[in-house]
C-alpha cells in the first residue's frame, strides 16, 4: 500500500511536470527539472524529512529561475535551520550556514520589495550562527544600518555593542575598540529617537548607555574622550548635556571638567533648582567659593526649593559668607537658617556669636567689650536650642567673660549690669544687655 501511494504522488508529480512543461518562462530552460524538485523539496518538508528536503531544494536552487517563487528561499532557510539543530560535524555545519547566508542575498537581489526583510533575516542567523568571538558580526550590522536606516529594529544595536563587550572581556579586543563599537552605534540610535521617540525606543537608549556604562570600559579617561568632543561640537545640546552628565553621575565622573560642563550647560537651558544646587556643590568641591555662592544664592531664591532642604542651604550659605569675611551676610543668613529649619538653630547661633566675638568694632571702650555681649546672647540661644552643643557653648561663654568690664568701669559710662545696651558694629547691629563682672 505503501508502495501505491508512493507511485501514485511520483506519477502526479509528474503529471504536474507535464503540465507545467509549456510554462517555460517561469520556470527555466530545465522545467522539469524544476517543478520536479519544487515539488518534492515541499513534500518532505511537509513530512518532515529535511534531509530528503534538502537534496530537492538543493535541485531548486539549481534548476530554477531564481525569481521563480520567494517561498523557495524562505522554506530552505527553515530548511538549513532544522539540518542545523542536529549537526555536529563542524565542516558540515559551515556548509550549512554558508548556504542559509547566501539564500537571502538571493532573495533579497530578486525580490527587492522584501530585500529588507531578507537582509534581517540574514543577520538575525548571522548572529546566531556565527561564533560569538567573531567581531565581523558587528560589521554586519553596520551593514544592515546603511540599509535599513531608522527602520532597522533597535535590539541590534544592542547586540552589537553586547557582543564588543564580551569580545573585550575575553581579551579579543581593547577599550578602544568597544568604545569605536559604541561612538559607532549611538548616533544610529539618537537618529532613531529622534524620528520616533517612543517609550521602546528610548528604553533601547537607555540600555545602550547603561550597557556601555557598566562595561568596564567607560572609566572618567574614556567617558571624556567619547563625549568631550560631542558636547563641544554640540555645546546647546539640551538631551545631550542631559545624557552625558547621567553617565559621568553613574560613573562616578562628577570631579570631571566635562561634567562641570555638562550642568552648566543644563542650568543654562533649563535652569532648576537642582542644577543650581548641583553646581553650587560642583564649585564647592573645587574651593571655588565665588561660583559656589553664585549657584547657592539661585538655589534658595528657587520657587522649587525643597522647603526641607532650605534651612540647610541657607546654613551653608551663612558660612560660606563667613569664611569670605563678609560678616554681616554671614549673620544675615544664618539668622534666616534657624528661623527656617528649627534644627539648625543651635548651630546658627554658635556661628553668630563666633563672628561677633571675633569682629573688630571701633568705638569707646564699652563698644569693644559689648561685642562679647552679644555673643553671650547667641552663644545662650545655642545652649537653649540644641543641648549637644552646651558644653562647647559655655566653654566659649566663660571666654567672653573675662572680657566684660568691672562694675565700676561700667559705672563710668553711666551703665550698670542689666541695662539695655544697642551697638553697631562692622555692618551689624544688636541689642544686648550690659554685663560686668565684680
Amino acid at each position: 500500500m505503501k508502495k501505491l501511494n508512493k507511485f501514485l504522488l511520483v506519477a502526479a508529480l509528474m503529471m504536474v511536470a507535464s503540465t507545467l512543461s509549456f510554462a517555460q518562462g517561469r520556470y527555466g530552460k530545465d522545467s522539469a527539472e524544476c517543478v520536479n524538485a519544487l515539488n518534492f523539496y515541499k513534500n518532505f518538508m511537509d513530512q518532515g524529512n529535511m534531509s530528503e528536503a534538502n537534496y530537492h531544494f538543493q535541485n531548486a536552487f539549481k534548476y530554477c529561475p531564481p525569481k521563480v517563487s520567494q517561498n523557495l528561499f524562505i522554506n530552505g532557510a527553515k530548511i538549513m535551520k532544522s539540518l542545523l539543530q542536529n549537526e555536529k560535524d563542524a565542516a558540515r555545519r559551515a556548509r550549512l550556514i554558508d548556504t542559509l547566508i547566501l539564500i537571502n542575498d538571493v532573495r533579497a537581489n530578486n525580490f527587492p520589495k522584501n530585500a529588507l526583510k531578507a537582509k534581517e533575516a540574514q543577520l538575525r542567523d548571522i548572529m546566531t550562527y556565527y561564533p560569538q568571538d567573531d567581531p565581523a558580526v558587528i560589521d554586519k550590522i553596520d551593514e544592515f544600518h546603511k540599509m535599513a536606516g531608522v527602520k532597522m529594529n533597535p535590539d541590534f544595536y544592542l547586540a552589537a555593542l553586547d557582543r564588543a563587550i564580551n569580545l573585550y572581556k575575553a581579551g579579543k579586543y581593547t577599550d578602544d575598540q568597544v568604545i569605536s563599537t559604541y561612538t559607532k552605534f549611538s548616533p544610529y540610535i539618537e537618529e532613531l529617537v529622534a524620528a520616533d521617540g517612543s517609550e521602546l525606543n528610548l528604553s533601547t537608549q537607555k540600555s545602550f548607555e547603561n550597557m556601555f556604562i557598566v562595561s568596564g570600559v567607560a572609566n572618567c579617561d574614556n567617558l571624556v574622550k567619547v563625549f568631550g568632543p560631542r558636547v563641544n561640537a554640540n555645546p546647546n545640546d539640551l538631551d545631550l548635556a542631559k545624557s552625558v552628565a547621567k553617565m559621568l553621575s553613574s560613573a562616578e565622573c562628577i570631579d570631571t571638567d566635562l561634567f562641570l560642563k555638562t550642568v552648566t550647560t543644563m542650568h543654562q537651558l533649563e535652569p532648576s533648582y537642582a542644577s543650581a544646587k548641583l553646581l553650587y556643590k560642583l564649585y564647592r568641591s573645587k574651593d571655588n567659593d565665588e561660583k559656589a555662592l553664585t549657584y547657592l544664592q539661585m538655589a534658595v531664591e528657587s520657587p522649587d526649593v525643597v522647603a526641607a532642604e532650605k534651612g540647610s542651604l541657607l546654613y551653608e550659605m551663612s558660612m560660606l559668607y563667613f569664611k569670605a569675611k563678609n560678616n554681616g551676610k554671614a549673620v544675615m543668613y544664618a539668622k534666616q537658617a534657624a528661623d527656617s529649619d528649627a534644627s539648625y538653630a543651635g548651630k546658627c547661633y554658635m556661628l553668630m556669636g563666633t563672628i561677633w566675638m571675633q569682629v573688630k568694632c571701633t568705638g569707646d571702650e564699652m563698644d569693644a567689650r559689648a561685642k562679647f555681649w552679644v555673643a553671650t546672647d547667641y552663644f545662650q540661644k545655642a545652649k537653649a536650642a540644641d543641648a549637644t552643643i552646651a558644653d562647647e557653648a559655655d566653654k566659649l561663654m566663660s571666654q567672653c567673660r573675662v572680657y566684660f568690664p568691672k562694675v565700676e568701669d561700667a559705672f563710668m559710662y553711666d551703665l550698670q549690669n542689666g541695662s539695655p545696651y544697642s551697638i553697631s558694629c562692622s555692618g551689624m547691629s544688636a541689642s544686648t544687655t550690659v554685663r560686668t563682672n565684680k
